[in-house]
């Protein structure tokens, strides 16, 4: 999907769309098929790497290992996935709508919740790093020392001052 998205593969991508696989196909794997699985899973990967572009891109949310894009919007589509593909012969066919009700749970009230919660905590103690941190590397912006000192990635004459 990245060689036809990009004209090239990207194995990052391609690495969070096998894990938005396995996120997706776990929803399900008690009572999916293998061949349901593998659909699952297929979609979920292809899913995360238009989701990673677009949480980036047009959203501009600052997730640079795309978790969102991997557990999130592959979790939600896990989730409908089971509605949509299982069957279940000891109980009525209401179980698309319970998948259902469960997204909108999840996106209407845990997200808000989580996302104040958040909020809350970094007024309180703000869990986004120094500019300082980022160019130098948080393990001497919060140890005091470099964890791979023979690894020389730029010498001080580069950073700005």
């Amino acid at each position: 999907m990245t060689r036809i998205r990009f004209t090239k593969p990207d194995a990052s991508l391609t690495a969070n769309g096998w894990i938005g696989g396995l996120v997706a196909s776990s929803a399900g794997c008690a009572v999916l098929r293998p061949a349901e699985m593998l659909i699952v899973g297929i979609v979920a990967g292809a899913l995360v790497i238009f989701s990673v572009e677009w949480f980036e891109f047009r959203l501009q949310v600052d997730d640079p290992g795309g978790a969102i894009s991997v557990h999130a919007m592959a979790g939600l589509w896990g989730v409908l996935a089971l509605g949509l593909f299982a069957r279940f012969p000891d109980q009525a066919s209401g179980q698309w709508l319970a998948q259902v009700i469960g997204i909108a749970t999840l996106v209407g009230f845990v997200l808000p919740l989580t996302y104040a919660l958040n909020w809350l905590l970094d007024r309180i103690y703000p869990q986004r790093v120094a500019i300082d941190g980022e160019r130098q590397g948080m393990d001497l912006q919060e140890l005091g020392a470099e964890a791979y000192p023979e690894f020389i990635t730029h010498t001080e004459e580069y950073l700005p001052h």
